[in-house]
């Protein structure tokens, strides 16, 4: 029994042995891996930064919208007697959509009426009266004050009345009815959700140094993927005077939708903005830039080592992208190897730039 103990504890000992011997190996070549790696020179294709002419022209992506969209919202209150509309329904300006129970209203009027015109004959019949100082002047100032009284209630009571039939405030395409037949409004009830697309804005956000070149009044041409070669003209509204936090600036351009290719809320499009000239600016390849729009860098040659720097971006084309700030002419990017690249890493110069 004693022999069995002695060389199971031996199986063991040489177990543990062989396992830590691996484990030791395993650390030394991961090591030495990292250190090969570390030391190992990444290629790269590089171009050094210079000034390059522009176009003026650039185009800007963004959305159609409806320049007039609003929730209708009932001023009167009481039940829907009377439903004129559905979805899909497209409805003119003051067209009655809907009709509330007026009964009441219409005797409260009626009664109303009937006081003001009284109130009226009493106030002659006093200021006669004061004439032949048969009544004091204050009961002739409280005749007055009910006159007024009863007009107001008058007043009053024909809006009440007026509010008991809704109406569309614009004209458009009902999305959304939002009551039934039977439904008890209150005052600021949603009724529907009205749109109107004879007539679109175009929101674009554009660079800093585009939208210095933008001015209200600009025509500009539109299109939309929807509609291949149809354009539409637009007219420049609104130019932003604040940016976004990508340095962006919001424009405003009003057109007229097109009935043959009708364009709707919520459909892209592109701007294309410009005079036809061209302008001088520091550029860098499209291919170089990494990042997003909001955040642009580039990989900077400094010596043998890639490091990587944040930029400011304006305009662009197809082949190149305009430098605002964090370069300058003269300095080495790189253009092709970004992806094996961390910030400093080492680096060797394919191409003789």
């Amino acid at each position: 029994m004693r022999r069995i103990f002695t060389i199971t504890l031996i199986v063991i000992v040489l177990v543990g042995a062989c396992t830590a011997t691996l484990l030791l190996n395993k650390k030394k070549i991961e090591e030495k891996s990292r250190m090969d790696g570390t030391l190992k020179a990444i290629p790269v294709f590089v171009t050094a930064l210079k000034m390059n002419r522009m176009s003026s022209d650039f185009p800007s992506n963004g959305s159609f919208q409806a320049i007039h969209e609003l929730t209708l919202a009932s001023e009167g209150q009481g039940k829907v007697v009377s439903l004129l509309f559905n979805t899909g329904d497209f409805v003119k300006q003051g067209q009655v959509m809907a009709r509330l129970d007026d009964e009441v209203l219409k005797s409260q009027l009626s009664l109303a009426q009937a006081s003001y015109e009284k109130s009226k004959t009493d106030l002659i019949k006093y200021e006669g009266l004061l004439k032949n100082d048969a009544i004091s002047s204050q009961q002739v100032e409280e005749a007055k004050l009910f006159v007024k009284k009863s007009e107001a209630d008058v007043v009053g009571l024909k809006k009440q009345l007026d509010n008991a039939t809704i109406k569309a405030p614009i004209q458009g395409t009902i999305v959304r009815r939002l009551i039934e037949t039977g439904s008890l409004l209150m005052p600021g009830s949603p009724v529907a959700e009205i749109v109107d697309i004879s007539r679109l804005k175009f929101i674009a956000n554009v660079a800093e140094s585009e939208v210095i070149l933008i001015r209200n009044g600009q025509r500009v041409n539109l299109n939309s993927s929807m509609y291949p070669g149809i354009n539409y003209q637009g007219t420049v509204v609104t130019v932003g005077v604040k940016s976004d936090d990508s340095h962006r600036f919001p424009v405003e351009i009003e057109l007229i939708n097109d009935p043959k290719h009708p364009l709707k809320a919520g459909m892209f499009g592109i701007a294309g903005f410009g005079s036809g000239t061209e302008r001088e600016c520091l550029t860098i390849p499209r291919q170089s830039l990494i990042g997003s729009i909001k955040e642009p860098r580039v990989y900077v040659v400094n010596g043998n080592r890639a490091q990587l720097r944040d930029i400011r971006i304006g305009s662009s084309d197809d082949r190149q992208v305009e430098v605002l700030s964090g370069l300058k002419a003269g300095a080495l990017i790189v253009t092709s190897g970004q992806i094996n690249l961390d910030n400093n890493s080492l680096i060797t110069i394919v191409n003789n730039n």
